[in-house]
């Protein structure tokens, strides 16, 4: 019964995280409101958080090793539980964004913590712990825009942070009351300098840009190119540090690899087109169509729906199809269906007329959700056989290049949005840009592992 509620008890701090990761969204049009900011420093709150995650959770996994992952998913929980509390009491724009910080930090340590503790749980049946587990992201997608939606719509924005009080301070209990003390392996390195100066280096460089857009004057032009030339330093230190390194925090080398390199460019635009775009789909719902901020949140469900099941079906039929056509298909799916929401509002008026508003981009979101499901598989399992003997390094670099061009992906289309004469139009060039840059990814698929096995 133990090992169980262990599971439960790690299963609950992922789903939170997940949750988090997604409720944001919908406060954006509340954000702006309250705090009478911009959409430039609104997003901020969920790109602040996307690069703690990136940065962070490399770390968080060697941490683990060295100091057990009882005392690291404690320390992540009592950091998430807390940075949530005074992200519900920030009184301004920027203080939310510090504790979003902080809180992208906590939850970083959740999966490689998480995955760990139920790996040394369930040893004899490890795969199907994990496989169980690993299915906790896509319902944190489906109950995060929902229960967000919900909530905001009926108390504040505020109170999507407040949840998470009594949840995290059960869990808490939990960990000091179930867990043991884990097997700690032997002190590993940890590059926090390199950690460092990549994490400083996204940051300056997205500021830089932020300040650009806001104002033309020249304060904000001085402080704008002095933050790009901050950007630059670091991330040439950055390199430099890496390569230096005995155990880096990004194994340069690896770049040097033509199909690694194009398996994670295509990471990165994964990133900035599918995690960045998609979390304005509920402003631009509420903006663009009128549509409640209850509902901005209903309409991401088809999405997750679409997801899980196309996901299921390419995994089962890869060797079979090998990587190249469903990332191409894929692709294309997320494409078309990125390129019609930019359109929806010049939709022919039977398709709105028929299924509603809110109908027509549940329809095009679940286009989405397919496309991601069919795509997301076959380009997981490219970079693993690219070098099957790191996988561990692998998934953690994957993950890291998605979250980071998720960020800038965020900042890139918070600048179109702000510069645009009104919200409809800087939309429709988002959703239409991105969609292309997805289809001139598309012969990318080429130079990365076919994947297929010989039949006899």
């Amino acid at each position: 019964m133990r090992p169980y509620l262990i599971f439960v008890t790690v299963a609950l701090g992922l789903l939170m995280y997940s949750i988090d990761t997604t409720v944001v969204a919908v406060a954006f049009p509340s954000f702006i409101r309250d705090f009478h900011t911009s959409v430039l420093w609104a997003a901020w709150t969920i790109s602040i958080y996307l690069i703690a995650v990136a940065v962070a959770m490399p770390l968080m996994g060697k941490l683990s090793d060295s100091f057990g992952y009882k005392r690291i998913f404690l320390f992540s929980l009592m950091l998430f539980t807390g940075s949530s509390l005074a992200c519900g009491l920030s009184p301004n724009i920027y203080s939310l964004i510090l504790f979003r910080f902080l809180q992208g930090v906590g939850g970083a340590a959740f999966l490689p913590t998480a995955s760990g503790i139920v790996s040394d749980q369930f040893q004899g049946n490890r795969e199907r712990a994990i496989g169980l587990f690993t299915s906790i992201f896509p319902i944190g997608g489906i109950i995060g825009p929902n229960i967000g939606g919900w909530i905001v719509s009926n108390y504040s924005w505020r109170f999507i942070f407040y949840v998470n009080l009594p949840t995290g301070m059960v869990l808490i209990v939990l960990t000091l009351l179930l867990l043991k003390g884990s097997r700690i392996s032997s002190q590993q390195r940890i590059d926090y300098r390199g950690a460092a100066f990549m994490g400083a280096g996204v940051i300056f460089l997205m500021f830089g840009l932020n300040l650009v857009s806001e104002s033309f004057s020249a304060g904000y032009l001085f402080i704008a190119v002095a933050s790009v030339f901050l950007s630059i330093t670091m991330l040439l230190l950055f390199f430099y540090h890496e390569k230096k390194e005995v155990d880096p925090f990004l194994d340069i080398a690896l770049l040097r690899s033509v199909p690694f390199l194009a398996a994670n460019l295509l990471n990165v635009i994964i990133g900035a087109a599918v995690f960045g775009v998609f979390a304005f789909v509920p402003l631009y719902a509420t903006t663009v169509h009128g549509l409640s901020t209850l509902m901005s949140g209903i309409i991401l469900t088809p999405r997750s729906f679409g997801m899980i099941p196309a996901s299921a079906v390419t995994a089962i039929f890869l060797t079979r199809w090998g990587y190249r056509r469903p990332i191409v298909l894929g692709l294309a799916a997320i494409a078309v269906s990125t390129i019609l929401i930019g359109e929806s509002q010049h939709l022919p008026t039977i398709m709105s007329a028929r299924l509603g508003v809110a109908g027509m981009l549940s329809f095009i979101l679940l286009l989405t959700g397919i496309g991601v499901g069919i795509a997301l598989p076959a380009a997981n399992n490219a970079c693993i056989e690219l070098m099957p003997h790191r996988v561990a390094t692998i998934v953690g670099l994957r993950g890291m290049f998605r979250t980071i061009g998720g960020a800038l992906g965020i900042s890139q289309i918070t600048i179109v949005l702000h510069l645009s004469s009104n919200f409809a139009t800087g939309f429709r060039i988002v959703f239409t840009f991105f969609g292309l840059i997805l289809l001139f990814a598309i012969p990318l698929a080429f130079l990365m592992p076919t994947g297929r096995r010989a039949t006899t």
